[in-house]
């Protein structure tokens, strides 16, 4: 039965308002990759809120293959974020196979409704009818697993925003271009949003589940919140367009290399990474490649910031990782053990170089071994 209460209507303008921000963003002209992937999580929102606006409302029963499709979506939101922070701050989004990784929750929860998706248009409706039977106080368990899921991975993903903000705060070089202590400022602001929600979303699921029922009204709730955030993001994005041009600045106004000698240094930083191979020495340190190179340390610093968009153990550690990949393809090197790979090619312990392996690769040390000596 089709009802159209005054709880659809703030929903369904809201997610229609989210819809017109992604197509804003995703076709604002000379697009930076942050905008895209925020303009990715703002659908990925509307298409979730048009689908529960439809659902409240009764519509759902003309179109019953809609039925609970949104709900691999809700999975995508937090690492669409997380990557549009990361992207903001021009820090590495790592390789296909990790950015894969951020989004194998939705994959898996596709996978796991497919058999749901598959179903007729009739099993649709007298599921959605049993379930409903009761005013929605009776749902499955799974719809209790599938929220707690998303809050987890909301609080998981909030927590590593917030850690690559501050990272990038610690390295103050970064952060001297006139305009970036607003854009740091509004990815505080939207990373304490997504936190305070992730939290009160959480708060609200455990009071439903105390009450061994689900009341519709608290749901509304949670989802009126998530509308008003939409509506702050169009305030902000109408009130300060400069947010939404680009992302944090590192332009030529932050270094003293001019384009010459920053060119001649990155030909003499090549030729010593490939002739010298000073990465792999443990200890390295930025000072020690510095007097290889004979220059400053801040223009080593600045150079490896601005026109490569690295840091300095990022950078050390691709060259690192690269030597273990070599020598764990390696069949003469088949009985030599994960550490002494890790020590041969520059790093100080196992941990580091199965975090910062997988980080590059997707892969663990031991699997990328087995998927290259092939008996």
């Amino acid at each position: 039965m089709t009802t159209l209460n005054l709880w659809f209507f703030p929903i369904a303008v809201s997610a229609i308002h989210a819809l017109f921000l992604a197509l804003v963003l995703w076709t604002r002209e000379h697009n930076q990759p942050s905008n895209r992937l925020f303009a990715l999580m703002l659908l990925s929102l509307a298409l979730h809120l048009l689908d529960y606006s439809l659902s409240i409302s009764g519509l759902i029963l003309q179109v019953p293959h809609l039925i609970f499709t949104s709900y691999p979506l809700l999975f995508v939101i937090a690492p669409l974020f997380y990557l549009y922070v990361r992207s903001y701050l021009r820090m590495p989004l790592g390789n296909k196979w990790v950015l894969v990784g951020h989004f194998g929750l939705a994959i898996l929860v596709l996978l796991s409704m497919l058999p749901f998706y598959l179903q007729s248009a009739n099993y649709k409706l007298e599921f959605l009818q049993a379930i409903g039977e009761d005013a929605f106080k009776n749902l499955p368990a799974a719809q209790f697993l599938i929220m707690f899921l998303q809050i987890g991975q909301f609080l998981l993903y909030t927590v590593w925003s917030y850690r690559s903000v501050k990272t990038q705060e610690e390295e103050a070089a970064r952060f001297r271009t006139n305009g970036n202590v607003s854009k740091i400022r509004w990815l505080k602001q939207a990373i304490q949003a997504f936190g305070l929600f992730s939290i009160f979303f959480g708060l609200m699921t455990i009071i439903l589940l105390a009450q061994n029922a689900y009341r519709l009204e608290i749901d509304y709730v949670v989802v009126l919140l998530l509308s008003t955030l939409i509506f702050v993001i169009g305030y902000v994005a109408l009130s300060q367009p400069k947010l939404f041009q680009d992302g944090l600045k590192r332009g030529r106004s932050q270094t003293q290399l001019t384009t010459s000698s920053a060119n001649s240094l990155e030909q003499r930083l090549l030729t010593v990474m490939k002739e010298d191979k000073p990465f792999l020495k443990e200890d390295l340190k930025i000072s020690d490649l510095a007097h290889l190179l004979s220059v400053p340390v801040h223009h080593l610093s600045e150079f490896l910031n601005n026109e490569l968009h690295t840091s300095f153990a990022d950078y050390i550690n691709q060259y690192r990782i690269e030597t273990a990949k070599t020598l764990l393809s390696d069949p003469n090197q088949r009985s030599s053990k994960i550490l002494a790979i890790a020590f041969e090619a520059g790093f100080s312990n196992k941990a580091t170089f199965n975090r910062v392996f997988k980080q590059s690769t997707g892969i663990t040390p031991s699997a990328y071994r087995k998927s290259t000596l092939v008996n």
